[in-house]
């Protein structure tokens, strides 16, 4: 019988600590979009440096990592801050948590997506960028269940002609062109999307 308030007690304990919005456990989360956020801030002063003239031509090599680190940079402060929002109420949910699986994950399907990018890394220099890319795309739309023909090929032929344009057009990266017949493919591409 005098156990009771005992009880009681601890139960009441227990819930002020898991009711305390300020546990380490909700605040060890925002440390991943922290650690972003100041990579992004700090990575682009270390990169990048050459004592080369900027092209005028194109937005140069370094525009695409510099976007994606800026791009970075504003989404890990909108996380930050939503995070921060969520502090103040225990009924809200961190935007780092554990997702609830609605259907069974499947594990073929995961090795194989991984190992047709392993695939591609080892065929650009053969086929080429625009030719690896553009089968890349289609092989990874039948493979997401996308079976209208009339879909893939475009979205194939236009993703990679978009892909093309950004990273080779305006970046004026170097990509692999390919081998053999296919390097005489890739520059009549080139040269018909006015790329070349």
């Amino acid at each position: 019988m005098a156990s009771g308030p005992t009880n009681q007690t601890s139960d009441q304990t227990s819930q002020a600590k898991g009711s305390n919005p300020l546990s380490l456990a909700r605040i060890l989360p925002i440390f991943v979009p922290t650690a972003l956020l100041l990579a992004a801030v700090i990575l682009p002063a270390n990169m990048f440096q050459s004592d080369q003239t900027a092209s005028k031509i194109g937005l140069g090599p370094a525009a695409w990592p510099d976007a994606m680190l800026e791009g970075m940079a504003f989404f890990s402060f909108l996380w930050i801050a939503r995070d921060l929002w969520v502090l103040g109420d225990v009924r809200r949910k961190l935007t780092l948590s554990l997702p609830i699986e609605d259907t069974h994950y499947h594990f073929g399907k995961a090795i194989s997506g991984l190992g047709l990018i392993i695939c591609y890394g080892w065929l650009l220099p053969i086929l080429g960028f625009a030719l690896a890319t553009a089968l890349f795309i289609a092989i990874w739309c039948l493979s997401a269940g996308l079976r209208n023909l009339l879909v893939v090929i475009p979205v194939s032929l236009i993703g990679t002609t978009a892909l093309m344009w950004l990273f080779m057009g305006l970046a004026l990266m170097p990509l692999p062109r390919g081998s053999g017949a296919f390097d005489n493919l890739s520059i009549w591409l080139l040269r018909a999307t006015g790329i070349y």
